[in-house]
């Protein structure tokens, strides 16, 4: 894939920040069930293109070339899991952990990729390289300043240490290659750090 092409599947990614925004107002249950049939319904048209050519065609139209190899030849797609991923993370932790494990994704794993692919220099593990990790573990540590604001503002428990511990799990589940997908390793493996780091 491309470096446009890149760029054009991680703004669709870096997009997917609007899950987290609406965790905060949304009753967590609701969400859950939001995401669950999102997720239900792109799993139905992964299965339909999959099978039917004319569907398939059409498809590959409308998002071919935001694609990767496996998506393309029928496999489910990133959004699939992504969906699935958050019901997963919102229903496993509290609101606040949840939101900041879904916020380091989208914007952990989207800088990895684009700085990664090009500015990266030193490889160290999967092909992921030291720039792209550094944007990665940077863009969480950023985005940890609102998520303080929010914190204050919603009378959450989150603290400095405990989302710069997320962040660092986070960027790590992003660089070591893994069975589990990173739209589902990353919000976990960031999630369950600062469960345990930051008091309920």
């Amino acid at each position: 894939m491309g470096y446009t092409k890149e760029i054009m599947r991680k703004a669709v990614h870096f997009g997917s920040l609007i899950i987290p925004a609406s965790a905060i107002f949304i009753p967590k249950m609701e969400m859950v069930l939001i995401l669950v049939s999102l997720a239900s319904g792109m799993l139905v048209v992964d299965i339909v293109r999959s099978r039917n050519r004319v569907f398939r065609k059409f498809f590959m139209g409308l998002f071919g070339r935001v694609l990767r190899g496996k998506e393309q030849d029928g496999g489910m797609t990133a959004s699939t899991v992504l969906m699935a991923s958050a019901a997963m993370t919102i229903l496993l932790f509290r609101t606040e952990i949840a939101v900041s494990a879904l916020v380091f994704l989208s914007v952990g794993d989207s800088f990895a990729a684009l700085v990664g692919r090009k500015f990266g220099r030193t490889v160290l593990v999967s092909g992921r390289t030291l720039e792209g990790s550094l944007a990665a573990l940077l863009s969480c540590l950023v985005f940890s300043l609102p998520l303080m604001q929010i914190s204050a503002a919603r009378g959450w428990t989150l603290s400095p240490a405990g989302l710069a511990a997320g962040a660092l799990a986070a960027t790590l589940a992003e660089l070591f290659e893994m069975p589990l997908d990173d739209n589902l390793r990353i919000p976990v493996l960031a999630g369950f750090v600062m469960e345990l780091i930051i008091p309920g």
